[in-house]
């Protein structure tokens, strides 16, 4: 599967709410997979990932909110140590991102200016 990196966070903080319906239900088939396969091979993209197929602000393979989301790329690579292109089961990305953003200050850091991050921070895992 191909990610996003701020998207580590958002699958893992992902409780059933989202832009749209259509959204929901793709986020929701995501997060069911990789619950039941964590040791599913992920690879770090820059970019539309899966969970931006069904993203009201894809535009084409083009984010309307990048700006916002490159910065929280940006903030979770430097937070897991991890680089564009990089490999890893699913289970050990997610292992990462808990034990160096959600458990750390880089949450509100990366997170904070979200609009899903009041929803997330009240989220546990």
């Amino acid at each position: 599967m191909r990610l996003r990196p701020h998207h580590a966070l958002c699958i893992q903080k992902f409780t059933g709410h989202g832009y749209d319906e259509r959204f929901t239900e793709h986020m929701t088939e995501i997060c069911e997979k990789l619950g039941k396969h964590p040791e599913t091979s992920v690879t770090v993209i820059q970019g539309c990932d899966e969970p931006c197929a069904a993203c009201p602000n894809d535009l084409a393979g083009s984010c309307s909110a990048l700006e916002k989301v490159d910065s929280m790329d940006e903030g979770v690579l430097k937070a897991l140590g991890i680089r564009y292109g990089d490999t890893l089961p699913w289970d050990k990305l997610a292992a990462r991102a808990r034990k160096n953003v959600f458990e750390t200050e880089n949450f509100e850091k990366i997170c904070g200016t979200c609009e899903w991050f009041g929803l997330c921070r009240s989220t546990s895992i």
